[in-house]
């Protein structure tokens, strides 16, 4: 199975990235995918959302394929492989996490089979010039481990302001793409899953 990790501040659009993310890759690729999600405060995928894109809910212990981590992530992948066998588990960790950190947790580790471990993370145009400062160290681990990272709410800067946020992730040694999306609403997303299946 392959794991998916779309990462990024609280607040920044993640989980409409993982909805159109999903809805494509099940629509174009006909993929299995399983949603694992750690944030506090927002609002989740639940199954409501998961069936109206076409996605099957299955119960693991008592909930959705949307499990928190409470239970830890390596015990939720092994559940998800055995009751599943998804082709892809999408991992949506809290806001500051360090991505390399759930690489290195699920690597090598028996009863789990990882075909392949991708990393997008997500930046919010709209504030992401006046808090860059504040949370460079968290954005610095998280690009470092990045294979895709999406310029989320392009509608709300100027192309100006667009151009000066890549810099700034190009400052920080990333040499990916980088998309400028408006992923609520579908923009720019269609190249992505395409990136994660390696076509």
């Amino acid at each position: 199975m392959r794991l998916l990790i779309v990462s990024g501040l609280l607040g920044v659009g993640k989980t409409s990235v993982i909805i159109d993310v999903l809805r494509r890759l099940n629509e174009d690729y006909g993929m299995r995918i399983a949603v694992v999600e750690n944030d506090i405060g927002k609002k989740g995928i639940d199954s409501t959302v998961l069936e109206r894109y076409g996605l099957e809910v299955k119960d693991l212990q008592g909930g959705c394929i949307c499990c928190t981590l409470k239970d830890g992530l390596v015990n939720t992948l092994r559940l998800l492989e055995i009751n599943m066998d998804p082709d892809m588990v999408i991992v949506e960790p809290t806001g500051i996490a360090d991505p390399e950190y759930i690489i290195v947790g699920v690597e090598d580790v028996s009863g789990i089979t990882l075909d392949d471990v991708k990393v997008i993370i997500v930046i919010d145009a709209e504030r992401f010039l006046k808090i860059r400062k504040m949370f460079e160290r968290p954005l610095k681990n998280q690009i470092d481990v990045a294979d895709l990272v999406l310029i989320n709410k392009m509608d709300t800067v100027s192309e100006a302001e667009l151009e000066e946020i890549e810099g700034y992730v190009r400052e920080l040694g990333f040499e990916g793409p980088v998309f400028p999306v408006q992923a609520e609403e579908g923009v720019n997303m269609e190249k992505v899953p395409s990136l994660l299946v390696g076509e």
